[in-house]
């Protein structure tokens, strides 16, 4: 498990929000939609990867977020596919159709990968102002 934390600087884009956290000298950026994100957003998550791809991804719609908001207090769960190699990260792609990610394609730093895995669990949980989840 790593803590990523929410940046004062280009913390976000006109859709999504951004968590980093430095790894052996990689950055590893996780951008996250804005209508999955809490409010107000959380200066830390919780970020765990595995190998295990068992476990059921989480299936908040953009439609139960804007309608129950603390349903985006829920921690996020998906599977993520092997897209594309780089020298230091490898980018995964959230399984499913896009329109239903609740994160971005992540650029993983090769030592969280498992060995270059092609298939990924990984695990967002929010850290509150009190430091609970």
């Amino acid at each position: 498990m790593i803590e990523m934390a929410l940046l004062t600087e280009a913390k976000e884009t006109d859709n999504k929000v951004r968590w980093d956290a430095d790894i052996d000298g990689t950055r590893f950026s996780l951008y996250i939609p804005k209508w999955r994100v809490p409010e107000p957003w959380p200066l830390k998550i919780r970020v765990t990867l595995s190998p295990r791809t068992q476990h059921r991804p989480s299936s908040l719609s953009p439609e139960v977020a804007s309608q129950n908001p603390k349903s985006r207090l829920q921690p996020i769960s998906a599977k993520l596919n092997k897209f594309q190699e780089h020298t230091k990260t490898i980018r995964y792609r959230p399984d499913r159709d896009a329109s239903t990610w609740e994160i971005g394609e992540p650029y993983v730093p090769i030592p969280m990968t498992f060995d270059k895995a092609v298939s990924l669990m990984i695990d967002v949980t929010w850290v509150t102002k009190l430091g609970n989840k």
